[in-house]
């Protein structure tokens, strides 16, 4: 007897029949795909920890794309026959197709992660499978632009007259001639959010749909101008330097650290972030320059932030909060004075792996777990498989049978 384990998409359309009598488990699949006659040949296999589970006939062909997808009129018209369409990603059908065209050449849909459509398209995609994930849907007769979009000068000289747009998220910070924004633009669509200087707001607000509706962030223009991060940002006492009189919007959190005793406003004079986190001295420093919507996370020390994979050994010597995201591993090396000297707090996310004589000293630093704390003796123990079923496959991103 065997079994299958840890397949993305597995396809069993066309098993056989002896390879189906001999398998009898099938665990931790992404996407399982099956058809009427595959389903009568498992009847009896046991499915462990399975995501999502399609039929598709087996004569339908199936597209699978990891990333991002374009689709639109010009593509589903040079399809032979109808296709099931599978994304890991972000799938965009243009504003070309019309509803009876997607009807005769998308049998299927299976997406994980974004789908972008029109208002008009969206209940049909919907209709056709399965979405897990954000739904985007815009206006039928606009253009649309993805993710954060900064609105510029030479974007409104290359636009059609009276063009009408679709923003996810639209930044208007720089200098804009705004006689040629009228010349241009006829409407804007906010699907997400719109931050702009709050100078432009008269003039610009009537040509964006529903206005008092959106969701909006107005920033003040600040002496040395404005400057947009899009992501996450870390703040120390040198990278402050290279901001002059600036006021900072950061699409993000912004993790503060100031040793010195900083004039803040000589170099962001208002900051505008999701969430600030900084200890109580550099919160000190900053606090009159925070917008009145940024939350603020005051931790000890500085933060030790672990998303992927970190062995900690040797000494700790500064105070830390530590936040892990991924898999932290205190060393047997690990100067646990130098750690119950320095660090002030852990939350843990992810899985901690701890020496068993260092596990009281690690829990009692711990202030909040979500994740997993365990001994190698015990992760070893988790990752060792008493199962006698032979692994006919395993670890595969896509496999048909």
């Amino acid at each position: 007897m065997s079994k299958i384990i840890g397949i993305g998409m597995l396809d069993v359309r066309n098993i056989s029949e002896d390879l189906a009598q001999e398998i009898t488990k099938i665990e931790d699949i992404g996407t399982l795909v099956e058809s009427d006659e595959s389903r009568v040949l498992l009847k009896n296999c046991e499915k462990i920890n399975v995501a999502s589970t399609i039929k598709v006939p087996k004569e339908i062909n199936i597209i699978i794309q990891n990333g991002k997808m374009k689709v639109d009129r010009d593509y589903l018209e040079g399809l032979v026959k109808s296709v099931s369409i599978m994304v890991n990603g972000i799938l965009t059908f243009e504003n070309d197709i019309d509803i009876k065209l997607f009807d005769d050449k998308v049998y299927s849909v299976l997406l994980n992660g974004k789908l972008i459509c029109t208002k008009r398209l969206a209940v049909a995609v919907q209709s056709k499978g399965i979405i897990n994930g954000k739904i985007v849907n815009y206006n039928n007769d606009y253009k649309f632009f993805s993710g954060n979009f900064k609105l510029t000068n030479s974007f409104l000289k290359s636009l059609k007259s009276d063009s009408k747009l679709a923003f996810e998220q639209l930044i208007i910070i720089d200098d804009i001639d705004i006689k040629l924004l009228k010349e241009k633009i006829s409407n804007i669509q906010i699907l997400d959010k719109v931050v702009m200087l709050d100078e432009y707001e008269d003039e610009i607000s009537p040509y964006i749909d529903e206005y008092y509706t959106v969701n909006k962030t107005l920033i003040p223009q600040g002496s040395g101008g404005v400057q947009y991060i899009d992501g996450d940002i870390s703040i120390d006492d040198i990278s402050i330097r290279k901001y002059d009189h600036n006021v900072l919007y950061v699409d993000g959190d912004a993790e503060i650290y100031l040793k010195d005793n900083i004039v803040f406003d000589q170099y962001i004079e208002h900051l505008i972030c999701d969430t600030v986190v900084c200890n109580e001295k550099t919160y000190e420093i900053i606090k009159d320059g925070l917008d009145k919507n940024v939350e603020v996370e005051i931790i000890k020390g500085k933060l030790l932030n672990n998303k992927g994979k970190l062995i900690l050994s040797g000494n700790l010597e500064e105070e830390v909060t530590i936040r892990n995201m991924g898999k932290l591993i205190f060393d047997e090396n690990l100067d646990y004075e130098k750690f119950n000297e320095n660090v002030a707090s852990i939350i843990n996310y992810g899985l901690i792996e701890v020496p068993e004589d260092k596990l009281n000293t690690v829990n009692n630093k711990i202030t909040d777990n979500y994740g997993k704390i365990m001994t190698p003796k015990e992760e070893k123990a988790e990752e060792s498989n008493d199962d006698t079923e032979k692994i006919l496959y395993g670890n595969v991103a896509e496999l048909k049978l």
